[in-house]
C-alpha cells in the first residue's frame, strides 16, 4: 500500500472509530435563515407505527440556553430500542445534536436544512435512561421546537443466537448493512450479484468491455465471499449467486426470459459462482432469468433455514436490483414453509447521502415523503472495536479502494482515475457505513410481505405512468 492511500485509510479509520464529536463537520454557511430556507424537502413525518408492536410515552421537551431538555419517564418497559419524535423548525447545511445524560453522550446528524419531525435514536444511552433522569439534546445549526413530543420504545425480543440470512444484492452490501449484526454469529452472507457492472476500474489493466467486467465480476465475486470470514463466517456459509449487475428489474418484468450481461453477450451465471466454496447453490451452468434466481432463493432458504432474515427495504432503497432482490426473496417464501424474522436495511437513499454526518456518529430512522407501515425498529450497537473491524472488512472489498494501477501512480496522477475519485464525501462508503449502530426496520413475515407488496404497487404504477404518452 502506498503512502498516498495510507494516509486516506488512516484519516478513514480515525473517523470511523469517533463515537461522538465536538465539533459540527465543516461546510458552507448558510445565510438565511433557517426556518426560511426553500430547501426544506421533508416536512412531514412518512412513519405510520402499529399501534401494538411499540410502546409511546408523550414527553415535555422544555426550552434551554443550547437546545432543549426533558426527563425520561418512568416506563416500566424493558425496551431495547427507543426514538424520539421532535420537530426542527430549521436547519443549515450541516445539522447535528448532542443528546447527554450526564457524562454520557451521543451525537447525530440530521439531513441538511431540516424542517418537520426528525426521529432521534436515544438506544446507544439505554444504560443510563432510568427513570426521572435528565436528558439534554444540544443543537447545532438546528432549531428543534420545545413542546410536546413522542417517545417511542420498542420491545424486539430479537434472538440474535438463531440463524441469520443475510441477504445482499451486491458484493459490500452486507457488510455495509450488517457486519457489526452478522459478525461473529450463525449467519450466512448470501449476494445475488456478482456486482460486474458500474465503472470501468481495471481498464487500465482489460480494455475490452465485457473481458473488463469479467473480471470485475468475479473479483467482487471472490470478495462477497471471502471477506465475511473477517466477520468470522467461514466461505462454507456464504455464496455468490452470480446473477448479474443491474439487470434484476428486466429480469423480474420477463421471468422466462435469459437476460444477458449489461457489457457482453454471456448469459451462463456459472462464471461467477466459481468463487463459491460452500454448496448452498450448484456450479453448472445457469442461465441469466428471474425463474432462476426464484428458484436458488427457496434452495438457500431450505438450506440454511434462517430464524432472521437480513435485507433490503425496497421502500426505502433506491436501487433498482436492492429493490428487487427482497421481491425475489419475497417470492422465494411462498415456496418455503419457515416463518423468520425479517431485519430491513437501506443502503441508497436520499441521493447516497443517508446516513448523514461523520463515521461513528449515530443512524436514526432517514427522512421521507412517502407513508410508511412499520411494526418495529431494531438500533444493532456496533463497538468501537467492531467498527474498526468493519472498516477493514469494507476496505478489503476491491470496488471500494483505488485499483492497482492507481495506487502505483503513488498521487502522481499519470494514470487517468476513475469517475468516483477523488470520492464525493458525502456519498462514501467509509464515512456512511461505519457507524456506532446499525439500523433495522423489523417485520414479521406478513409485515415483510405487506412492505414489498406496497413497493411493487409504487413501481407498477410508476412504470404504467411512465409507458403512457403525456396528454
Amino acid at each position: 500500500m502506498h503512502k498516498h492511500f495510507a494516509r486516506l485509510l488512516m484519516a478513514a479509520l480515525a473517523v470511523a472509530v469517533r463515537v461522538s464529536c465536538a465539533q459540527a463537520s465543516s461546510g458552507p454557511e448558510v445565510n438565511v435563515p433557517p426556518a426560511a430556507t426553500p430547501a426544506a424537502r421533508y416536512q412531514s413525518d412518512p412513519y405510520e407505527f402499529s399501534a401494538a408492536d411499540s410502546v409511546t410515552q408523550a414527553v415535555t421537551l422544555s426550552s434551554m440556553a443550547d437546545g432543549v431538555r426533558f426527563t425520561w419517564p418512568r416506563t416500566g418497559t424493558k425496551w431495547d430500542t427507543a426514538l424520539l419524535a421532535v420537530r426542527s423548525w430549521g436547519a443549515e447545511h450541516d445539522p447535528w445534536v448532542e443528546v447527554s445524560v450526564g457524562e454520557f453522550r451521543i451525537e447525530q446528524h440530521l439531513d441538511p436544512n431540516a424542517v418537520g419531525v426528525r426521529w432521534l435514536n436515544l438506544t446507544g444511552l439505554r444504560e443510563q435512561l432510568a427513570g426521572g433522569s435528565e436528558v439534554s439534546i444540544r443543537t447545532h445549526a438546528v432549531t428543534l421546537e420545545a413542546a410536546a413530543a413522542t417517545l417511542r420504545l420498542f420491545v424486539d425480543h430479537l434472538d440474535l443466537q438463531q440463524r441469520i440470512l443475510v441477504l445482499a444484492p451486491h458484493p459490500d452490501d452486507a457488510e455495509i448493512a450488517a457486519f457489526g449484526l452478522y459478525a461473529d454469529r450463525h449467519a450466512s452472507v448470501v449476494t445475488v450479484t456478482a456486482g460486474n457492472a458500474g465503472d470501468m476500474n481495471y481498464r487500465a489493466n482489460v480494455s475490452d468491455p465485457a473481458a473488463h467486467y469479467a473480471l470485475k465480476g468475479y473479483l467482487r465475486a471472490f470478495d462477497s465471499v471471502t471477506v465475511p470470514w473477517q466477520g468470522n463466517i467461514p466461505p462454507e456459509r456464504t455464496a455468490n449467486l452470480g446473477f448479474f449487475d443491474g439487470r434484476l428489474d428486466a429480469m423480474y418484468l420477463a421471468p422466462k426470459q435469459t437476460v444477458p450481461e449489461v457489457y457482453g453477450a454471456n448469459t451462463d451465471v456459472a462464471p461467477y459462482r466459481r468463487a463459491n466454496l460452500s454448496k448452498l447453490v450448484s456450479g453448472a451452468a445457469r442461465s441469466n432469468t428471474w425463474q432462476h434466481l426464484v428458484e436458488d432463493l427457496v434452495e438457500v432458504l431450505r438450506k440454511v433455514n434462517p430464524g432472521i432474515v437480513v435485507m433490503p427495504d425496497p421502500r426505502l432503497d433506491t436501487h433498482l436490483d436492492h429493490e428487487f432482490t427482497s421481491v425475489a426473496l419475497d417470492q422465494a417464501l411462498e415456496q418455503w414453509q419457515g416463518n423468520p424474522v425479517f431485519l430491513l436495511y437501506t443502503n441508497h437513499t436520499d441521493g447516497n447521502h443517508y446516513p448523514y454526518g461523520p463515521a461513528g456518529t449515530v443512524v436514526s430512522l432517514p427522512p421521507g415523503t412517502q407513508a410508511l407501515r412499520m411494526q418495529k425498529i431494531y438500533s444493532h450497537p456496533v463497538a468501537q472495536a467492531l467498527q474498526i473491524r468493519k472498516l477493514f472488512a469494507l476496505e478489503s472489498m476491491h470496488d471500494l479502494r483505488l485499483s492497482p494501477d492507481e495506487q502505483a501512480d503513488c498521487g502522481l496522477a499519470t494514470v487517468a482515475r476513475r469517475p468516483d475519485y477523488p470520492r464525493v464525501p458525502e456519498e462514501d462508503y467509509f464515512r456512511r457505513a461505519v457507524r456506532a449502530n446499525e439500523l433495522f426496520l423489523l417485520f414479521n413475515k406478513a409485515g415483510a410481505h405487506a412492505a414489498i407488496q406496497d413497493f411493487l404497487a409504487h413501481y407498477t404504477a410508476a412504470l404504467g405512468a411512465r409507458a403512457t404518452p403525456s396528454q
